[in-house]
């Protein structure tokens, strides 16, 4: 066989090789470049401080950055104030557009009844309204510490 023939079938089946460990690799990746390609911790560190944190869930049990997850896998994020379920539908390695990257979770909403969503309804709105007022005020004035005073009945 010529040298030719022989380095260009070497470099076919290097090429299959590398290929069939490509399609390998896609089917898992580790945590916290997933957390931060759905973009749901803004940057890798930011991801990997929440696993340490031991805020990160994978199928119910806690985890390290590391972890390589699939698809399929149901990730559980504990947030100051509340708790968010994701199942994973896709995996990649590039950065992609936000669009894109909420085609690669669904997000698992608790089921709430009528009474339930109305009180979190009504609770939301007011929490709104009191940090708008709160925002940037800073100390009171004068005026507004009398305010204060004579509604608290000082």
């Amino acid at each position: 066989m010529p040298l030719a023939v022989c380095v260009l079938n070497i470099h076919l089946k290097a090429n299959k090789m590398k290929s069939s460990t490509e399609d390998n690799t896609i089917q898992k990746i580790r945590l916290d470049k997933w957390l931060k390609t759905t973009r749901l911790a803004r940057t890798r560190s930011q991801a990997e401080k929440l696993c340490e944190a031991r805020r990160v869930k994978v199928n119910g049990h806690t985890v390290k950055p590391s972890k390589l997850i699939h698809i399929g896998d149901t990730i559980t994020i504990r947030y100051k104030t509340r708790n968010r379920s994701f199942e994973v539908l896709g995996i990649t390695h590039k950065s992609i557009a936000a669009e894109e990257a909420r085609q690669l979770y669904a997000e698992h909403l608790p089921k709430l009844s009528e009474e339930s969503a109305k009180l979190l309804e009504v609770y939301l709105r007011q929490d709104r309204l009191t940090r708008r007022q709160r925002k940037n005020k800073g100390r009171p004035t004068k005026k507004e510490r009398r305010q204060l005073e004579k509604l608290r009945g000082w």
